[in-house]
């Protein structure tokens, strides 16, 4: 009976990437192939709400960690089994590579006809710029570009400071909404809204440098699946490639275990002795 509520949080996992990946990359596909929605504003609230629909619906079933850097986070600060971290960065990954799947099933002909108009061949020089209706590419091919100008304004570097400042503020965002002694403490109801409003700030301020991964499994499922596509070396790329996989999959680990250590070693002291009853979080704390 244990093992098979187990099953059914991996499932929520899966669920809740694929709801994920569903409509944050599905309005990438819309802006770029119909030019419908290509601002940074748009692509934030999507990414937001996708995170609170992917709560919503989920949440029951798994926690909804939907990411392995607050996976591992949660598990680094004894939040969470490491024994079954494996098993929900699997379903995460899984999860996100059926909803790109998907996405490339719907829009599969509108993808190529984009592709021959703009010359752009599937796995060629350039093609960044269709594979990142999937995959974070740092840096951002259509805003900063691609090849060897673009990663000398958005370095390895500077790219891998971004993302792991960025999850590391997320993993904060998502403790202190979990933190029943917070004077702000959300209604259950809420939470995925507040924590959909933190993706959307850190898309606003992130995604024109990174494309804002904050998620290994929202890169690497749909990677595979770009790879499997015939996108290659795009999809996979090596160091002569940019390392781009070292700042859209290491940083966000590396940041989200800073902010699980940030939360409970620096905030989390100064937070109250014991739980703040709601009606004293709605009126501040003396």
């Amino acid at each position: 009976m244990q093992e098979e509520r187990w099953v059914g949080r991996y499932l929520g996992e899966a669920i809740g990437d694929f709801i994920l990946i569903f409509f944050g990359c599905g309005i990438i596909f819309e802006a770029i192939l119909f030019g419908g929605v290509g601002d940074l504003f748009s692509a934030g609230m999507a990414w937001g709400l996708a995170v609170a629909l992917a709560v919503y619906v989920t949440a029951s079933m798994s926690g909804t960690h939907i990411n392995p850097a607050v996976t591992i986070a949660l598990a680094a600060t004894g939040r969470f089994p490491w024994r079954k971290v494996p098993q929900y960065i699997i379903a995460q990954i899984v999860g996100a590579f059926v909803g790109a799947a998907a996405l490339m099933t719907m829009f599969s002909s509108s993808f190529h006809r984009f592709a021959d108009a703009n010359h752009l061949t599937i796995g060629g020089a350039g093609s960044e710029k269709l594979a990142m209706m999937l995959i974070p590419i740092s840096p951002h091919p259509w805003i900063v570009g691609v090849g060897p100008k673009a990663w000398a304004e958005v370095p390895v570097w500077r790219g891998f400071f971004t993302e792991a400042i960025a999850t590391a503020l997320l993993v904060v965002f998502i403790l202190v909404l979990l933190e029943r002694r917070s004077v702000n403490a959300p209604a259950p109801w809420f939470f995925p809204i507040a924590l959909g409003f933190g993706v959307v700030m850190l898309v606003f301020v992130t995604a024109p440098q990174t494309m804002t991964s904050l998620n290994p499994a929202r890169d690497l499922g749909p990677r595979i699946f770009l790879w499997l596509y015939g996108f290659g070396k795009i999809a996979f790329p090596g160091i002569r490639h940019g390392w781009s996989l070292v700042v859209t999959v290491v940083a966000p680990i590396v940041g989200g275990l800073f902010g699980g250590f940030f939360f409970d070693l620096v905030m989390r002291r100064f937070f109250p002795a014991t739980e703040v009853p709601q009606t004293a979080a709605a009126a501040g704390a003396s």
